[in-house]
């Protein structure tokens, strides 16, 4: 065969030049690329850019995507993952950031309203005074409103999906980033909260290396999903108690405080479930900062 395809050239060129040898080849080429095709058995498989495009698939409607928090509220499971961004990622997260939105403020003015009748007071605020003065209005930005909820995005959030990977990142960040300042918080001593971390670590260590444990795990992770949900829905609350200073409360009041960031904790899990991390890091981002700004433009009196 080589020696058949290549033997007419030297005449070619005699006789055509180059021009000759290249029409030579080109239908020699087309010619064995139509016998092989002839010769297959297998079936051909349409180019990617020949491919159907996903059918059409109509934006949620405000009523559906309330019926499906409601189901979803009552019986927590994991759910469809979208993958429509135009269509149906797009609309969803603006609908989902508009409902926790009116529902985180809703609550705050009935917080607001129980803690005036009952003639309380939070000797403290979100943010402190002391590091509003201090500290300049980027730099704020970049904490609260980038880094802050990539942080806990990876802490409450990524670990809703099952994955060892998951679960290993989460609790490294938490321990890294929010370990000390929870231990400080809740008065232990340096010494406690290192011998905490490391237990922590040994144990992360043991589910690491053991098969078995962590087909176990898996198992009462899809069994009590919903209680995986809802606990990591309390504990993101209970984290941001650390960032009101000198509460002088019972703790039941106390913990009404962390109420909207209950709230917002069961939004962001169902986002993260539905559309994925990266929306819910973003739905978080946005709104931190329109609380953020709300919190400036209280204190310049506008």
């Amino acid at each position: 065969m080589a020696a058949a395809f290549f033997y007419p050239l030297p005449n070619l060129y005699r006789t055509g030049g180059v021009r000759s040898i290249k029409l030579f080849l080109y239908k020699k080429f087309i010619y064995l690329y139509l016998i092989t095709l002839c010769n297959t058995t297998a079936p051909m498989k349409t180019p990617y850019f020949y491919a159907e495009a996903p059918p059409f698939v109509p934006p949620p409607s405000v009523s559906d995507t309330l019926k499906r928090l409601w189901l979803f509220a009552r019986h927590p499971q994991p759910v469809q993952r979208e993958q429509n961004v135009v269509e149906v990622k797009l609309p969803l997260i603006f609908q989902l950031s508009l409902i926790e939105l009116m529902l985180q403020s809703v609550l705050l003015l009935l917080l607001s309203t129980v803690y005036n009748l009952l003639d309380l007071q939070t000797d403290g605020q979100y943010i402190p005074q002391e590091l509003l003065d201090s500290t300049s209005f980027t730099l704020l930005f970049v904490a609260v409103v980038l880094v802050g909820p990539l942080k806990e995005e990876l802490i409450f959030r990524l670990p809703l999906v099952y994955s060892k990977g998951f679960l290993a990142v989460a609790l490294a960040v938490f321990l890294f980033n929010y370990g000390p300042t929870v231990a400080t918080a809740a008065g232990a001593a340096p010494l406690h909260f290192l011998l905490a971390a490391l237990a922590l670590v040994t144990l992360a260590a043991v589910y690491l290396r053991s098969s078995s444990l962590q087909t176990r795990v898996h198992l009462l992770w899809k069994r009590h999903f919903g209680l995986v949900f809802y606990t990591s829905c309390v504990l993101f609350a209970l984290l941001h108690l650390v960032n009101y200073q000198n509460i002088h409360l019972p703790l039941f009041l106390a913990l009404l405080l962390v109420l909207p960031k209950f709230v917002g904790g069961f939004f962001l899990g169902y986002t993260r479930l539905r559309l994925g991390l990266a929306w819910a890091v973003g739905q978080h981002m946005f709104i931190n900062a329109i609380a953020l700004l709300l919190l400036y433009g209280y204190l310049s009196g506008l």
